[in-house]
């Protein structure tokens, strides 16, 4: 069982060696409505983000120390990149219990009520997400000329 707590100026220098991917909400096959609480969820639990950027593929992020009974800290990063929300970390066991336990308490979390606008720039996707009250609104301003049928294929 950890304890987790946002990192501090000289602990987040620990995560700037380089992690990985350890869990990630999408291998979950959650909609996207669920991906946009994710975010709101984990204001919830933590506040702001350290920081927050328009980019959809590089959202946001968070330096959070899981702690054990031991006082050993793992040092965890939760981020919104390119296959949406996830928690990256180093190798290890103990990695990945603390990111499981750190996902899983997002996700029991209310989500707080945001306004995030960004763009998809692959497509290119201007996107507003907003929370409010729980419930999740999504808008996508594609570009007129876009020539494809089915947009969920790019989703």
């Amino acid at each position: 069982m950890y304890k987790f707590r946002r990192a501090t100026e000289e602990e987040r220098k620990e995560l700037h060696g380089g992690t990985h991917k350890i869990w990630g909400l999408w291998g979950y096959g959650i909609s996207e409505s669920e991906d946009v609480l994710f975010l709101g969820r984990a204001m919830t639990v933590f506040g702001q983000p350290d920081w927050i950027d328009e980019d959809w593929e590089n959202m946001y992020s968070y330096f959070i120390v899981a702690e054990d009974e031991q006082d050993n800290k793992i040092y965890l990063e939760v981020y919104h990149g390119q296959s949406g929300p996830a928690i990256g970390g180093k190798d290890g066991e103990n990695y990945r219990q603390a990111s499981e336990e750190l996902g899983q308490l997002i996700l029991s979390a209310e989500p707080a009520d945001y306004v995030w606008e960004g763009c998809y720039y692959d497509i290119p996707d201007n996107i507003k997400y907003t929370v409010k009250d729980g419930k999740v609104y999504v808008e996508h301003d594609f570009p007129e000329d876009m020539d494809f049928e089915n947009i969920e294929d790019f989703m």
